[in-house]
């Protein structure tokens, strides 16, 4: 996004940098890096076939650990009191899923792994071993459960802002009048004036969150009688 601000829209100010105001943040992780550029980097030639199996055996190992800790039901019958009492630091009240447990602050992927089994594609030679996976697989896993409602969300929202990328903005919309905007944002759009919030998005310095501010606004607009144009 970096690269294209600079090289597309002529950005002066080299905003995304800052992770506060990059989209979609929580989707754009350290710990899924790989995972999101080394298809990218495939097919513009600059992965070689040994990285590029080891990323396939990673997405393999992540894709049937986390199906299989969604699908084992653990019964409070079935966690040992002293495993329950050193890592829940009291009894399992209910049966969940080791999912579920492992969304708990409390709870690692190694102690999980006590009460849950040892992972699959560590026994039945689906996925390659290689001394690099563990440790990855272990984090990525880990991350995905802890945050899944989240991500859930992040995705949810970006569906949202695409399906509002042709929402037309009233010519006579009067964005110094806007609360929630920053001075900065306010006086960009209005120098703009954007046409639809595609294109608002795109500003310079117009962040994903004064875009939902401009969408609120849009809705209060139309409920109050204003027709929205789309």
């Amino acid at each position: 996004m970096l690269i294209d601000d600079l090289v597309t829209r002529g950005t002066r100010e080299p905003y995304r940098m800052f992770t506060s105001r990059a989209e979609h943040r929580l989707l754009l992780r350290e710990d899924n890096a790989d995972l999101r550029l080394t298809p990218l980097g495939r097919e513009l030639g600059l992965i070689e076939d040994e990285r590029w199996e080891l990323f396939l055996a990673k997405e393999r190992a992540c894709t049937q650990e986390i199906a299989r800790l969604e699908e084992r039901r653990l019964r409070p019958s079935e966690v040992p009191a002293e495993w329950a009492e050193r890592v829940l630091h009291g009894p399992l009240a209910r049966d969940v899923s080791a999912s579920e447990l492992l969304r708990r602050p409390e709870v690692t992927y190694d102690a999980l792994l006590e009460i849950a089994g040892p992972p699959g594609w560590l026994t039945d030679g689906a996925v390659p071993l290689d001394d690099r996976l563990p440790a990855q697989v272990r984090t990525q896993v880990e991350v995905r459960a802890r945050y899944a409602g989240y991500i859930e969300r992040a995705h949810e929202e970006i569906a949202r802002t695409r399906r509002n990328e042709e929402t037309v903005l009233p010519a006579d919309l009067d964005y110094a009048r806007l609360t929630g905007l920053s001075h900065e944002v306010r006086q960009r759009l209005t120098e703009a004036r954007p046409a639809t919030l595609g294109q608002a998005g795109r500003v310079p310095g117009v962040t994903p969150a004064a875009v939902s501010i401009l969408l609120v606004h849009l809705r209060k607009r139309e409920r109050a009688g204003a027709p929205r144009v789309a």
